[in-house]
Parts: structure tokens; sequence; C-alpha cells
């Protein structure tokens, strides 16, 4: 009902206020080398060719803005070729002002789905969101934007992960004199999966508590920096996993080693500096510590062992982009380093990652 009530809120707003018309195509490239690509001590590197492109066709008025967009992307792994995928969306979102330049009141709706080849197409999904959020301004450097979000996640060749989501926020924003901004949110998120067991500590709905605190402070007119602070706190607990014949299998796929199977702490900083208009240096790093809520950690054999596992990762990263639109309107470069250490008392996620990229982006 609120996803029908979001799409006929939108499509009134559409045919009934007066509107300009406007038209936007995307292309971005994006090589990247990965000496990791599964995140686990095999050590696995490929480079990957990334090819984005999107759509939009937007109709604004004075008060509302209302577009239609499509993003699609291929990768295309060259060693792991089997890993190869391509997704899809497609969405329409409303931004409504309660006041000129001021208040907005946002809803969408979106479809999207991936699809993978040979024995990865277990992973494939489709995913329905709807959302809605508010900001509202307390006063000139103050300002309150709570939200709901709703997934219907559904992995078709592996039921037993597809689930619905929702998320609940407020976010509190303030900014000062100073030229400091304070951030802080709170977040409810409630996963139930579509298929019910009675199995002891085997997960059916999982709910987590999430709260960040982000403070950002300007050094001058070209430099700024950041830090934060972003805690996880599982409110249930249990796993969801593969029953086999004498053993459980844990599936920990980027698709469901999600925020639910653990809980911790994450803090990290970061620098911006702007050379010129059209050059922006960018520098982070981060430590996280994650708690597996029900996830056993094993030995270098595979075998089980008597307690959970338990990470601790450290990251940094770099990052340089060019507006190239002095030589062709549109036209975008940057390139990017990241280097993560992950330790763990699982020996399988004992593991370095080191990640470079390049990507090419032309909007038009």
């Amino acid at each position: 009902m609120k996803i029908l009530l979001v799409s006929l809120f939108t499509f009134a707003a559409l045919f009934t206020l007066p509107a300009q018309a406007q038209f936007n195509l995307y292309t971005y490239y994006q090589g990247i080398y990965d000496d990791n690509i599964f995140n686990n001590a095999d050590q696995v590197s490929d480079f990957i060719n990334s090819f984005s492109f999107g759509s939009a066709y937007n109709f604004d008025s004075e008060v509302n803005n209302v577009q239609l967009y499509y993003e699609g992307s291929l990768n295309y792994f060259q060693t792991t070729t089997s890993k190869s995928f391509n997704t899809h969306r497609i969405g329409l979102v409303e931004t409504h002002l309660f006041s000129i330049d001021d208040n907005p009141l946002n809803a969408g709706i979106n479809y999207s789905f991936r699809n993978n080849k040979d024995e990865f197409e277990l992973y494939n999904f489709e995913q329905l969101s709807a959302y809605i959020n508010y900001r509202h301004a307390v006063s000139e450097s103050d300002f309150i934007l709570p939200g709901y979000v709703f997934n219907r996640n559904t992995y078709k060749n592996f039921n037993l992960f597809s689930h619905n989501e929702h998320k609940f926020f407020v976010t509190w924003i303030s900014n000062f004199e100073t030229k400091t901004s304070l951030s802080l949110n709170a977040e409810l998120n409630f996963k139930q999966y579509a298929e019910i067991y009675n199995y002891e500590g085997y997960l059916n709905k999982a709910t987590q508590l999430k709260l960040l605190m982000n403070l950002g402070q300007s050094l001058g007119d070209k430099t700024g920096m950041n830090g934060y602070v972003v805690y996880r706190k599982n409110l249930s607990e249990g796993s969801r996993y593969l029953i086999g014949s004498d053993s459980l299998v844990y599936y920990e796929e980027e698709i469901f080693n999600d925020i639910y199977s653990y809980d911790g702490i994450e803090a990290g900083i970061g620098f911006k500096q702007y050379f010129s208009s059209s050059v922006e240096l960018s520098l982070e790093a981060k430590y996280m510590i994650r708690n597996y809520s029900s996830l056993p950690a094993v030995d270098i054999s595979g075998n089980e062992l008597n307690y959970l596992r338990e990470d601790k990762q450290f990251g940094f990263g770099a990052g340089l982009s060019f507006d190239l639109s002095k030589v062709i309107n549109g036209l975008s470069f940057t390139t990017t380093w990241n280097y993560f250490k992950n330790n763990s008392n699982d020996y399988y996620y004992k593991y370095s990652n080191q990640i470079i990229s390049a990507s090419l982006g032309f909007d038009f």
C-alpha cells in the first residue's frame, strides 16, 4: 500500500503541475585492478572492466521535480570470467518543496536486478525499493531529516535468503559559524526472511540499531576534513545458513554478508584539498571492529571452532579527480587507490586487499 501511495502521489504531481522537461544521459568507464576479488585468504586477483550508463527525464516546476531514470552497468572479470555480472535499475522519484528552496519531501520507487554467470547465477537477485524522507529547517543552521526505506530482496535461485527489509531513520544536522558541521543519525533496521524455519539458532528475522556521528570542519576556502563514528548493535541473535547433509554451510559472498551478520564499531577520518576548481585530492583512513553474532570461526582445515568470528580491519586510500569540462563539456577523470588489511580469528578471513582504479565519465 505504501508503494502504491508513493506511485500515485508521484504521477499526480507529474500531470497536474506545469513543468519543463529535461533529458540527461551519462556514460562511465572504470578499469579496476583488485588483488583479492573474494576478500579472503585465497588472494585471487583480477582486472575488472566496468561500464556504467544511465539516463534521466526530469519534469521541473517551481516547487516540484519529478524524475524518471534508468541506471545500468556491465562488469567483466578478465581472469575469473564466471564472476562477471550486469545490473539494471529503473525508478521514479519526486522532490517537492514546501517553501521556496527549502523543506524538501523526497519519495521514490525503483526496481533493480542483477544477472550473474555460471555458478554465480545462484546469487541473481531482484529488488523492489520504496522510500520517503523529509528535511525540515528548524532554524537557519539546524535541520532534521526523518525517513523510511522499504526493500523487497528476492534471490530467485536461492529463496532461502529472500527477505523484506524496513529501515526507519532520523538525522539531525547543525552548521556552526566556525564552519563546522555536525550530523547525528539513528537508524533501526528490520529484516524478515520469506521462508520460516523452526530450527534452534536459525534466523527468521533480525533487528539492528545503528548510530552515527559525523563531524566536518572547513580548514580554508579549498581545504576540509571530516571524522565519523558508526556503532551497530544486533538486537536479535541467530544466523541464516544452508543446511547440508552433515554440516552447516555459511554463505559469506558479498550479497549475504550484510550488516545483520555482525555488530561493532567503525571510525574514520577524511581530508579533501581543491587545488583548483577542477582538481580535487581526497585522503581517507578507517578502522573497523566486527563481532559476528552467531558465525563460528574456522581453522585452516575448515573445521568450526568453539568461538565466534571476530574481525578487525584497517584501511586507507587516496583519490584524484579532474573536471575536464574545459576540454569537453561533461567529461571527468578519477583515479583511486585503496588498501585494506583484515585481521580475523577465522583463518579464511585473514587477508589484505589492494584496489587501484581509473575512471572516465561523460555526462551530457
